[in-house]
C-alpha cells in the first residue's frame, strides 16, 4: 500500500492560468497539495523561489495533513501523515461535487513523491477522474515519461531568473522545457512564467523562444508578492512588452496573462 506526505486537500477553483489549451482556470477542482520541494531544499543551490506562495509545503514530512470536511466549507480536520493512497481516494470521493472538473496535484512539488503520485493517478484514472499536474522541476525524467498518459492537463512552472530558484538558471529552464515537451505527447500542457518588476525581457525572450520551438502555450503570471515583501509587481509597460515578445514566437491564442484569482478573492 503506497503512502505519502500531504500538506492539505480541499475543494476550490483553479486560480491560475488563462484561456489557453491546457489551462483549467476558473474550473472547480479538488486540490491535493503534496509535501516537499526539492528546489527549496537546495537541489539546484538555492532555497527555491523567493516569492513562494506555499512555504508550508516545503517540509518533506509534515506530521499532519489538513483535510477539508465538506467541499467549499473551508473547515478542516487534521489527520496524521503519511496518508495511504486509498484513503486519499476516499477523501476525493467525499469532496466530489457535480461541478468538479478535475483533480489538481500541486505542492511543493508533486513529482518529489513519484511512487505515491503514480499510485494516486492510477486510482483516479480507474474511477474516471480527470487529472491536472502543476510541476516545476524533476530530476527523474524517466518517471515523468512513464506517467504522462495518466495526466490530462498540466502546467509547467518555467522559472524566471528573478525567482532565484537555481544557481544555473539556463539549465533549469532547459529542463523545464524538456518536461513540457514530454508532457505534450499525451497531455494538454502549458508553460507558466511568474514575472515581477525585476524580470528582464532578455530572460523572458529565452523562455518564449523555447516554448515556441515546441509549440507549448505560455501564461505570463503577475507575481503576488508575499506579505511584507520588497518584491514588486511588474509594470503595465512590462506586461505589454512581454506579451509582445511571446507573440514573436507563438500565435495569440497560445499567449495569456494571469493573476492569482484565489488570492484576490481570498479563497483557498
Amino acid at each position: 500500500m503506497s503512502q505519502g506526505y500531504i500538506q492539505e486537500i480541499f475543494s476550490s477553483f483553479q486560480g491560475e492560468g488563462a484561456s489557453i489549451e491546457g489551462s483549467c482556470y476558473g474550473l472547480r477542482q479538488i486540490f491535493i497539495r503534496l509535501a516537499g520541494c526539492p528546489l527549496s531544499q537546495g537541489l539546484l543551490g538555492t532555497k527555491g523561489c523567493i516569492w513562494c506562495d506555499s512555504p508550508e509545503a516545503k517540509v518533506n514530512q509534515p506530521k499532519q495533513c489538513l483535510i477539508e470536511r465538506k467541499a467549499g466549507s473551508q473547515s478542516f480536520e487534521k489527520i496524521n501523515n503519511p496518508v495511504a493512497a486509498e484513503n486519499v481516494l476516499k477523501t476525493i470521493r467525499n469532496l466530489t461535487t457535480n461541478d468538479l472538473h478535475s483533480i489538481s496535484f500541486t505542492g511543493g512539488e508533486p513529482l518529489h513523491q513519484p511512487a505515491f503520485l503514480e499510485k494516486l493517478l492510477i486510482l483516479l484514472k480507474k474511477e474516471n477522474y480527470r487529472t491536472y499536474l502543476e510541476t516545476a522541476y524533476t530530476d527523474n525524467i524517466d518517471f515523468l515519461k512513464r506517467v504522462t498518459h495518466l495526466v490530462d492537463f498540466a502546467c509547467v512552472d518555467v522559472k524566471d531568473r528573478s525567482a532565484e530558484a537555481s544557481l544555473n538558471w539556463e539549465m533549469l529552464v532547459e529542463r523545464e522545457i524538456e518536461m513540457s515537451k514530454i508532457l505534450k505527447n499525451n497531455t494538454k500542457v502549458f508553460a507558466k512564467t511568474v514575472i515581477s518588476k525585476s524580470s528582464r525581457k532578455e530572460d523572458f525572450e529565452i523562455i518564449a523562444s523555447l516554448c515556441g520551438e515546441i509549440g507549448v502555450p505560455i501564461v505570463i503570471q503577475i507575481v503576488t508578492p508575499p506579505t511584507r515583501s520588497k518584491i514588486l509587481q511588474p509594470t503595465w509597460e512590462q506586461i505589454i512588452e512581454f506579451s509582445g515578445i511571446a507573440a514573436e514566437h507563438l500565435p495569440p491564442e497560445k499567449i495569456g496573462i494571469s493573476v492569482q484569482m484565489h488570492k484576490f478573492l481570498n479563497i483557498l
